[in-house]
């Protein structure tokens, strides 16, 4: 497995145009998050963010509540996690053109994957890499996701670009078959600073008390994040891409 990350310029001193796939509002921290953060630091790229669904389902469980979202429509979580999703484009410094809202209900990622490509392929015509979940996603949206991203990259042939796949631990985990296309990204302490300031913005998710509790416990903890990069050529060979 690499142990080093290494970006890949392919377009000398020039931008490189990055696209990420957001499943909901908070999977950009917890996707790639840390690597992002890189990203933006390096000054010379283009980062474009897709938020796929509203997550408006995110109170459907029975987790224990806060009081107040008793009274919550799922309208209004969605507009919530909405915002939040804005509000954390604007934390990164982002410019706000540059983050694409789908709307797509929460939890019905599946329906919607073929409209995702027609509004995802004029959106990608001039990327060079693409950010999204690993496909064999325990989450429907995720795996939608997924769907909806490489679906589009295939139906627009970008055989020259970077094909950049994340994992969330808790929706499965990468496969022995593509080691070689996967390394190990470590963070700082510093960072790892940023990304629990981060959290803070998803102040939905500090309403269900289990996942505020795993969300921190694994901003605390954490220092090793893993990825996988991909070709094009890649594409249905392998377990996870």
């Amino acid at each position: 497995m690499k142990d080093t990350y290494k970006p890949r310029k392919n377009k000398g001193l020039m931008n490189m145009k990055i696209m990420v796939f957001e499943p909901h509002p908070d999977d950009l921290l917890f996707g790639p998050g840390p690597i992002l953060l890189e990203w933006i630091e390096e000054k010379r790229n283009d980062i474009h963010v897709i938020t796929v669904t509203d997550g408006r389902a995110c109170y459907r469980g029975g987790d224990v509540y806060a009081p107040e979202v008793k009274d919550y429509t799922e309208d209004d979580v969605a507009r919530m996690r909405i915002e939040e999703a804005r509000k954390a484009i604007s934390f990164l410094g982002l410019p706000e053109e540059n983050h694409y809202l789908f709307y797509f209900h929460d939890a019905d990622g599946s329906k919607y994957v073929a409209k995702g490509i027609e509004k995802a392929k004029p959106l990608l015509r001039d990327v060079d890499r693409l950010v999204c979940p690993s496909k064999n996603n325990r989450h429907m949206d995720h795996q939608a996701t997924h769907d909806i991203a490489v679906g589009a990259a295939r139906e627009l042939e970008l055989k020259d670009i970077e094909y950049f796949i994340y994992f969330i631990p808790s929706y499965g985990q990468f496969h022995e078959d593509s080691k070689e296309k996967q390394f190990e990204y470590t963070i700082s302490e510093e960072k790892a600073k940023v990304l629990m300031n981060w959290l803070q913005i998803y102040q939905s998710q500090a309403k269900i008390k289990y996942t505020w509790k795993m969300y921190t416990r694994f901003l605390k903890n954490i220092r090793t994040w893993k990825y996988a990069i991909f070709k094009y050529n890649d594409m249905g060979k392998y377990y996870n891409f």
